[in-house]
């Protein structure tokens, strides 16, 4: 993995808080000053999580506190490994920070947790210390793990050591420390910590076409706060323009914007999955209300219209007429090879061993049709084994699940869920390799472990994931959303992993790994534990993400959720942006002079 871990933003970096605390009497040596914290439990924030490193900054002493990253931690400490190969949570506590020469080193105690069997994790201080170092608060080195916090040099020549604070300055704060930064390292943070959203919209006053379709292809410029522009389509009135005839026409307009409730839906679908196809939309997901014994496909012409009364809708695959009897799980459309597939997890008889398996549409084949599609194949590796046989070479066996296939340079890869529980639970991991795209079930290269669920807002709440990968891939990036933490509760989040377009996606230095989540609760208002995944391109070119989540912190009830995705000013993609930021309903009107010339 590559050593500086970037934290991959939401608005950049995120949210704005100004806490209206009196002025901080130990910050009066400087105006502009970091604040590191460690957060109290609360019903929306996990004591898991709490024990990590939190950020916010002062310009004035502490007279107004910015909080940094949706007051989520930032940095976390990284699990342990039993002797069995199980995660042993991690976290990290009494915070100090100093600084040497241009380098600010962060320390911690570092905590371990015991998980009893029986909800109770019972946590000790191992007498070790966790440590990052970083000279401008955005980029930092991957935490370590020492007998001390600092070395006796560092100690002897640092050029300033944080204060801590009094628990009245954070609220909810458990406790916290701060250190003297320059203005500079202060306004870049305020300055990334602005959260991304509309600023203006332009429309062209006129525009001389000869063609409906030209006037069709008119768009609105919507610029974003960070400088990003998005071209959003407008439904024009056309109906009192004739195209035949030179005229000079008002024309009113409304600009398009796709806006989902949360939930879409009121059933408990999980891993929701659309796709644009022939046409049409179409829709997947894991059934939990059945007990996961069958996967329904639904049709329509509108992603909306997909959750309407009377929707097209038809199951293709069930425990009723197939060997497959249950985990029915995380079906995905993809096509690969020219040919529309699913990919998803199955199991065969009445045990719990749920495995990848690819299904093919006929060409030409209805996807309502169940008998359009095939039987499906189990994945498997290129000597043979089935994919939960052995992957890694030690002799453990495990199942296989949320498999994910895209296409970067000129390979086909596939990225899928790992676990196994031979001697103890290894925590769902991410496994990838190149795939022959005539025939996807059949490795071409031997699966590569990429990530492990190591980090704090990974394993949490006796969960400990890494599932549901979907990648997003642009020009130049493959950026591969994934999940952590509790997968039917508020804690479960959405990281991003990132790797260049052209390299060799199988060797794992070549990805940056995130150093916190990119979704998580109430990044987006009233949304909590929002995860697995994925991606879909309207026909407006517009990408939008869908997830599962719940609309209350203490609720275990979840629902499906569509957002669109907006893409930054660095490119990157913005995975909570809430419908408000993204456009005001009060400016969808709009006019335009319109020519008709032949």
């Amino acid at each position: 993995m590559k050593k500086l871990m970037t934290a991959f933003v939401c608005g950049t970096m995120l949210f704005t808080t100004a806490c209206g605390a009196p002025k901080i009497e130990e910050l009066t040596p400087s105006d502009c000053w970091i604040i590191a914290y460690t957060r109290n439990p609360s019903v929306d924030y996990s004591e898991f999580l709490g024990h990590s490193v939190h950020f916010a900054v002062t310009t004035d002493s502490g007279k107004h506190i910015e909080t940094l990253y949706h007051n989520y931690g930032k940095l976390f400490a990284k699990c342990e490994f039993s002797e069995e190969n199980g995660i042993v949570s991690m976290g990290a506590k009494d915070i100090e920070i100093i600084r040497v020469g241009d380098e600010y080193i962060i320390t911690a105690k570092e905590i371990k947790r015991t998980n009893l069997g029986n909800g109770d994790f019972p946590q000790r201080e191992t007498g070790n210390f966790v440590r990052w170092t970083t000279k401008d608060f955005v980029k930092f080195s991957e935490p370590e793990v020492t007998k001390s916090r600092y070395t006796g040099k560092e100690e002897s020549k640092n050029d300033g050591v944080s204060v801590a604070l009094s628990s009245e300055s954070l609220d909810f704060a458990e406790s916290a420390v701060s250190i003297p930064i320059s203005a500079e390292i202060a306004e870049t943070l305020i300055k990334n910590n602005v959260t991304v959203e509309f600023e203006s919209v332009e429309v062209p006053k006129s525009v001389t076409v000869s063609s409906r379709e030209e006037l069709e292809s008119v768009t609105a410029a919507v610029t974003y706060t960070d400088g990003s522009v998005h071209n959003k389509h407008i439904d024009w009135d056309m109906s009192g323009v004739d195209f035949a005839k030179p005229g000079k026409y008002t024309v009113s307009g409304k600009i398009s914007v796709r806006r989902f409730p949360f939930p879409v839906e009121n059933h408990p679908w999980g891993d929701p999955v659309i796709t644009y196809y022939n046409g049409k939309y179409y829709w997947i997901a894991t059934n939990d209300a059945n007990g996961d014994t069958s996967f329904e496909i639904r049709e329509a012409d509108t992603p909306e219209a997909l959750f309407e009364e009377g929707v097209r809708r038809q199951v293709i695959l069930s425990a009723d007429t197939t060997v497959f009897k249950n985990t029915f799980w995380a079906p995905e459309f993809h096509i690969v090879g020219g040919k529309m597939r699913i990919f998803c997890a199955l199991t065969t008889g009445t045990g719990f061993d749920p495995q990848c398996y690819v299904m093919t549409l006929d060409d030409g084949g209805d996807m309502l049709n169940p008998d359009d599609w095939s039987i499906p194949r189990r994945c498997v590796m290129p000597d043979g084994r089935n994919l939960g046989e052995n992957p890694l070479g030690d002799g453990k066996n495990g199942i296989t699940l949320d498999m994910n296939c895209f296409d970067a340079g000129s390979k086909s890869y596939v990225v899928w869920s790992f676990r196994t529980w031979a001697g103890t639970d290894s925590g769902s991991m991410l496994m990838i390799a190149e795939t022959d795209p005539d025939k996807p079930w059949m490795l071409k290269t031997y699966p590569q472990l990429l990530t492990r669920p190591v980090y704090g807002w990974e394993n949490n709440n006796a969960t400990d994931n890494n599932e549901g990968p979907y990648a997003l891939v642009t020009k130049d990036k493959v950026y591969l959303a994934y999940s952590g933490g509790d997968a039917r509760g508020q804690t479960y989040v959405v990281g991003v992993l990132t790797a260049n377009v052209g390299d060799d996606l199988c060797d794992v230095s070549n990805w940056d790994i995130p150093s916190a989540p990119a979704l998580a609760s109430n990044f987006v208002e009233g949304e909590y534990g929002c995860g697995h995944n994925a991606f879909f391109t309207d026909e407006f070119g517009d990408t939008y993400i869908t997830y599962h989540g719940v609309n209350a912190p203490d609720s275990r009830a979840i629902g499906p959720g569509i957002r669109r995705v907006h893409f930054g000013a660095d490119g990157s993609p913005i995975l909570c942006m809430s419908n408000e930021q993204d456009f005001p309903s009060d400016k969808e009107d709009v006019k335009i002079t319109v020519v008709v010339e032949k």
